[in-house]
């Protein structure tokens, strides 16, 4: 059997002396990346191992080094807590080898290793690697979901080299589906790779990553929005704007052509679940509903009782403990959508309902007409029990800091719905705070 080219091959095309990593602590060349990786392998990989190391410039060289060489490799967050940590190493089989000589990597000193899977890799054993990435759990326990290597970078450009003045920013966790989207693009792409500290305040990781000089960032549309009400948005000089994780809405993508009018402004659909998906372009929500049936190139859209399902052949079928992850390779999202005027447009997470009284609201949808209001910059919309219809739909609103009226706006912002919304979907009960929450995904936080 043939074996993919692992990740240190496709490194060893780039250049040794362009930068490849800079954070606060440290910078790496590609060169740094792969002598690290050559003297890990030296010391001895286990074949199963876990990482949640803050420290990008520990973490990337373990990466490199272990594609191709060990069996599993399981990213997990570095905010999990030490019991969930070890709950999810325990799941992956990735116990602690505490023989190698690798910082932060299989934090596990109280898990006994398995039989299977708890022996040296070399290269001798050249293999592909299982990488276990961690869904988001927002609607239960994180599941496990292994993935390729091939599977991972399928949308990576692998034909050509960036141009030297190319930074990626990270501002998401790099565990997660999109954050290692985001490292994995910049490496294969040889561009560098800039990393401001996972626990500075929004202003410092921009003013960060504008001093890196970030040509390309990418962020879920609530990141983007609190971008958007920083100062320092505007040290930014981009030439790509990526939006993922939650719907870009019209609001969102025409704030960014705004802010960025030299950027390429992108949306694009992946999953941890379903693998990468496909990227927009053209500046408006949702999809071509032509992509129903001419998709992009490498995987199947297809729209099941207002669902929408893909079909990506390089994404795994089951989860890693065995449970169908797809129906004959289709992937149900669990993102409700509609096609309408030529667009397939995405109406919200089909477990995320709330029932007025019999009627069904799609929060995203009263997000969406929400923020169309000129003086709203975030909101999140939620039920709130009710004796009578069961729920009632509430919204939490950050407002612009120039707005001082808010009897006045609240009055203005419920007739504004009012002329856009049924009379269900209309907020019961609107609340003006500060801020809003996100998870490590960059998502609004709804619990």
């Amino acid at each position: 059997m043939t074996i993919p080219p692992r990740l240190e091959d496709y490194l060893g095309r780039i250049s040794p002396d362009r930068p490849a990593l800079a954070t606060a602590t440290c910078t790496l060349t590609f060169g740094d990346i792969l002598a690290r990786a050559q003297s890990l392998r030296q010391a001895g990989l286990p074949e199963r191992l876990a990482l949640n190391s803050d420290d990008l410039c520990e973490t990337v060289p373990v990466l490199v080094a272990a594609d191709g060489v060990a069996d599993r490799l399981l990213l997990a967050s570095p905010g999990l807590e030490p019991i969930a940590l070890a709950d999810l190493c325990a799941q992956a089989g990735c116990p602690v080898m505490p023989s190698v000589d690798v910082p932060s990597v299989a934090l596990l000193p109280d898990v006994a290793a398995p039989t299977a899977g708890s022996g040296r890799a070399s290269d001798a054993g050249a293999r592909e690697t299982t990488w276990v990435l961690t869904t988001s759990g927002t609607t239960g326990a994180p599941k496990l979901v292994p993935h390729l290597l091939a599977g991972l970078i399928r949308s990576v450009r692998l034909d050509r080299i960036a141009e030297e003045d190319t930074v990626w920013g990270l501002l998401y966790d790099y565990t997660r589906f999109a954050g290692l989207q985001v490292v994995l693009q910049s490496l294969l792409s040889g561009a560098c790779l800039a990393v401001p500290e996972r626990t500075a305040g929004l202003g410092d990781r921009i003013r960060f990553l504008a001093a890196a000089g970030v040509t390309h960032l990418s962020a879920t549309p609530t990141l983007w929005r609190k971008i958007l009400m920083t100062a320092e948005h505007r040290l930014l000089q981009l030439r790509q704007v990526t939006l993922g994780g939650e719907i870009a809405d019209a609001a969102i993508l025409a704030a960014l052509a705004r802010a960025f009018p030299g950027a390429r402004v992108s949306h694009i659909f992946a999953s941890t679940e379903a693998g990468v998906g496909f990227s927009v372009t053209d500046g408006r929500a949702g999809f071509p509903v032509s992509y129903l049936d001419t998709p992009p190139s490498g995987i199947g859209l297809a729209v099941r009782d207002g669902r929408l399902f893909i079909r990506n052949m390089l994404a795994a079928s089951t989860y890693l403990d065995g449970a169908p992850l797809s129906d004959a390779g289709w992937v149900d999202t669990g993102d409700m959508v509609e096609i309408e005027g030529g667009r397939v447009q995405f109406r919200g997470r089909a477990s995320g309902v709330i029932n007025v009284g019999g009627d069904k609201v799609a929060p995203a949808v009263v997000e969406a007409a929400v923020l169309a209001h000129p003086s709203v910059r975030l909101a999140r919309i939620h039920a709130r029990p009710n004796p009578i219809t069961g729920a009632l739909v509430a919204a939490d609103i950050v407002l612009d800091p120039a707005t001082t009226d808010l009897p006045a706006l609240k009055a203005d912002l419920t007739r504004f719905l009012a002329a856009r919304l049924p009379r269900h979907m209309v907020p019961a009960l609107i609340r003006f705070v500060e801020d809003l929450d996100v998870n490590p995904a960059g998502k609004i936080r709804r619990s």
